[in-house]
């Protein structure tokens, strides 16, 4: 941690998130949200209809879901009913919310009955998907049906979305029918697109609504409720300024792709480049941002209102132009005091855990032994289903050795970063990022008390090696150039960092995604009691020079050079 007036240091230690309690979600399946992975080999070529994304990252997605269904599966059969429950709820969530179009249909009696199962409300697990109840007698008995519209002749009549089925993007209905089975596959494919937002396009036998805007302005809550297919085909829908436009269908919701923001400079009145750097970061990533956009209005959420307020502004302002951050910097005041300056890396993380906990409410848990890293990660998961999980937690394990069994005893800590300390040269020299990291995982001998869980004898000292069990979407590395013993110092060594980012080194054996590409650095000009903050960020496939309220392109690639980064994020790919 940088120190600059009185702040205290930070120990040597990645950054721990306290465990936080699951707050209820509602209706999982009726909100549906994004596209991205099927599995089925009839279905392949939908997909290559649709290149959302890469063909290696939709390989790793379907790996990604394959890994969650076998999980689920295998706790099941421990007799691991809930905790298989909390695993499945928290990922088909984070699926859910994804911001891609919705396309897959599943019948509506059977995601309420799911919903309700997430919920545990029925401890009975559902049944396989029958999706046979909307189609035609014909196309019941197909393994793929691929309609043009909410009319198409292979749908029974009258069929209503919300009504008599939901819609789901691609990556939740792989999950839910690799677990549950059953069908057909149900997947309406668009030709038109519309690149305005709120436009109904009405092609005599469907309404589909597209959006490109930021969703917080345009989402739509659909009406919900039950009614069997006799029911009246009739609906209102409400535009974003409030007009109703009757009709006889429903439109079917294709949620906006992710919006990245325009890139504009923060003002700063007085000490406030630390808060500046952090917040033009955070703003680099689309996730984070189309995320927090869609959170409903509420008093208790005050620091994930204060920077929803924030994105709007961001969002409604013309490239180049600077914007103030004074809500967020009244919001901050019991913590940065505005007449002193402070440190970015301790605003980054308190801005985090502070929305975190917004988002899933705090609750104490005691201490728990786990069987291996992957359930240990697994209940941490299914108690912190938000965003901030999502794309910066990581988990660390920690290996002790007994002197006198001799058995090692395992435990195991979330993280939001890692913080790599540098030693202090007498002659300045050029350090790599990779020897940061070496030296930071490296097997030490800790002079401490430790009691061994198995024959729980009392070592004096006890070897300890650290490393890696689940790698974070983000990587947040801080690098500690201030140090306070043996005295108040900053160390002002390059420290140089390579674009792309291996660290499979560093991690068990089974951990598969450890490749990462730059994203941000924030940078430090000047000395311990006084100094500037300024920050690199990737945005729109280009990189940009954040200093206040100045915003200039960084055509000669200074984001890799740097010789005062102090923190460095890296994007997983």
């Amino acid at each position: 941690m940088f120190i600059c007036c009185n702040n205290k240091p930070k120990k040597d230690k990645p950054q721990k998130i306290e465990s936080t309690g699951v707050s209820s979600d509602g209706e999982l399946i009726k909100n549906s949200k994004g596209e991205e992975q099927i599995l089925k080999k009839p279905v392949q070529e939908i997909i290559n209809k649709q290149p959302i994304m890469k063909l290696d990252q939709r390989d790793r997605k379907l790996q990604e879901i394959q890994n969650i269904v076998s999980r689920i599966k295998a706790y099941r059969n421990e007799g691991k009913l809930n905790l298989s429950i909390d695993v499945e709820k928290s990922f088909v969530t984070s699926l859910i919310e994804e911001d891609l179009p919705t396309t897959y249909f599943v019948e509506y009696k059977w995601a309420i009955n799911y919903t309700i199962f997430l919920e545990r409300r029925n401890s009975e697990v559902p049944k396989a998907i029958n999706n046979g109840k909307l189609l035609t007698e014909e196309n019941a008995q197909k393994e793929l049906v691929i309609i043009k519209s909410e009319k198409d002749s292979q749908l029974l009549p009258g069929i209503q979305p919300d009504r008599h089925y939901v819609l789901l993007n691609e990556r939740s209905w792989t999950l839910i029918n690799l677990l549950y089975g059953g069908g057909p596959t149900i997947f309406i494919e668009l030709e038109n697109v519309i690149n305005s937002p709120d436009i109904f396009f009405n092609d005599g036998q469907t309404n589909i609504t597209s959006h490109t805007a930021n969703p917080s302005k345009i989402y739509i809550e659909p009406y919900i409720e039950i009614n069997s297919l006799e029911d009246s085909d009739k609906s209102t829908n409400r535009t974003t300024d409030g007009r109703q436009i009757s009709q006889k269908t429903n439109s079917i919701k294709i949620q906006p792709k992710p919006y990245e923001l325009p890139y504009v400079g923060l003002q700063n009145p007085k000490y406030y480049c630390y808060m500046n750097s952090a917040l033009q970061c955070l703003l680099s990533i689309k996730e984070l941002s189309n995320s927090l956009l869609r959170q409903q209005k509420q008093q208790n959420k005050k620091f994930t209102m204060a920077y929803q307020d924030f994105l709007k502004v961001v969002q409604n302002s013309i490239s180049g132009s600077s914007i103030s951050v004074e809500k967020l910097q009244n919001m901050c005041l019991n913590k940065f005091k505005y007449s002193q300056q402070q440190d970015a890396h301790e605003f980054l993380l308190y801005l985090l855990s502070e929305i975190q906990e917004e988002l899933v409410g705090k609750k104490k848990y005691e201490k728990e032994e786990f069987a291996n890293a992957q359930e240990a990660w697994d209940v941490y998961k299914s108690r912190n289903p938000d965003i901030i999980t999502d794309l910066f937690a990581g988990q660390i394990a920690s290996k002790s050795h007994c002197q006198k069994c001799k058995e090692i005893s395992e435990g195991f800590d979330p993280i939001l970063d890692l913080n790599l300390p540098l030693s202090k040269q007498y002659v300045p020299r050029e350090l790599k990022l990779y020897d940061c990291l070496q030296n930071y995982f490296k097997e030490e001998q800790i002079n401490d008390s430790w009691k061994c869980d198995k024959c729980q004898f009392v070592n004096k000292s006890v070897l300890r090696k650290i490393q890696i069990t689940q790698t974070p979407k983000y990587l947040i590395l801080h690098l500690k150039r201030f140090t306070q013993l043996p005295k108040s110092q900053k160390i002002t060594d390059e420290v140089t960092y390579p674009e792309m980012l291996d660290i499979k080194q560093f991690c068990a054996e089974d951990v598969q995604y450890t490749k990462y590409s730059l994203k941000s650095v924030i940078s430090h000009i000047g000395q311990l009691n006084g100094g500037h903050y300024i920050s690199y960020s990737q945005r729109q496939n280009q990189w940009f020079h954040f200093d206040d309220s100045i915003v200039t392109k960084d055509k000669n690639n200074l984001h890799l050079s740097d010789k005062g980064a102090y923190i460095i994020v890296y994007e997983q790919f």
